[in-house]
């Protein structure tokens, strides 16, 4: 595959199949917003240049974030779980492998990453 519009459609189809949703940015920020236990949470996802950001809502109504890029013919992403502190402090958790129960987002959120991580391999991404 040397077409990266072709690398990138597989990895929307991917993250699709994997329950995600493409941020489509309306301004540089997007505000994505979930509920829970009948509390309205607001996540801000700022865009990045070329690269394709995707979510999925988790335990407790935060977000997995996935930004995907094709850097010199490779796919390249970050991972992480936003989280506002104080509701205006932006901060990006990273996923953790063995995160407690306070955080079961950032576990599924690892664990979705070594799934990409598997496909990229597979597909010679």
């Amino acid at each position: 595959m040397t077409d990266p519009r072709s690398k990138m459609s597989l990895v929307g189809d991917w993250f699709c199949q994997q329950g995600f949703t493409p941020v489509h940015f309306a301004g540089p920020i997007e505000r994505i917003t979930t509920f829970n236990m009948g509390h309205l949470l607001v996540y801000k996802l700022r865009q990045r240049p070329e690269h394709v950001t995707f979510y999925k809502e988790a335990a407790g109504g935060s977000l997995i974030v996935f930004e995907v890029a094709e850097v010199n013919g490779q796919v390249r992403f970050t991972g992480y779980c936003p989280l506002l502190l104080f509701g205006i402090w932006p901060r990006k958790l990273s996923f953790k492998a063995d995160a407690g129960v306070l955080a079961p987002y950032r576990r599924e959120g690892f664990e979705v990453a070594q799934r990409f991580k598997r496909m990229l391999e597979e597909q010679g991404l």
